[in-house]
């Protein structure tokens, strides 16, 4: 598959929404069933699509940068040693993506930046 493929691909995967134009808040009582589904639904959708990332682009996984993968690997470690319970898992897994955001965000910030300004 080449870049351009693989790119396109992760292009047309993000798309798909389960109901996207329905209102999802509207109706739906905290804490109830449907509440329950909704965010289990979105939850499966969105790591069902990571999935599909790793389908389009497994053939570019040898090349992965070297200090990603030791990043990936801690945060796996640091998971395995919450145990099981979802309660803490969840935790971690906030812990974790606060973390890569913090790293990120003034990188991004200065992307978006340079995008936005450039559209002017």
């Amino acid at each position: 598959m080449s870049v351009n493929s693989a790119l396109g691909a992760m292009a047309i995967i993000v798309d798909q929404i389960p109901k996207m134009s329905s209102n999802k808040l509207k109706g739906i009582k905290p804490g109830s069933d449907e509440a329950f589904y909704l965010l289990a639904a979105y939850c499966f959708n969105l790591s069902r699509k990571l999935e599909y990332f790793f389908l389009a682009l497994r053939e570019y996984a040898p090349e992965a940068e070297r200090a990603v993968v030791q990043r990936l690997q801690r945060d796996r470690e640091e998971l395995v040693k919450v145990g099981s319970e979802w309660k803490s898992i969840a935790e971690k897994e906030e812990e974790l993506m606060r973390r890569i955001f913090d790293e990120i965000k003034d990188d991004y910030d200065a992307a978006w930046n340079r995008l936005v300004g450039q559209s002017h």
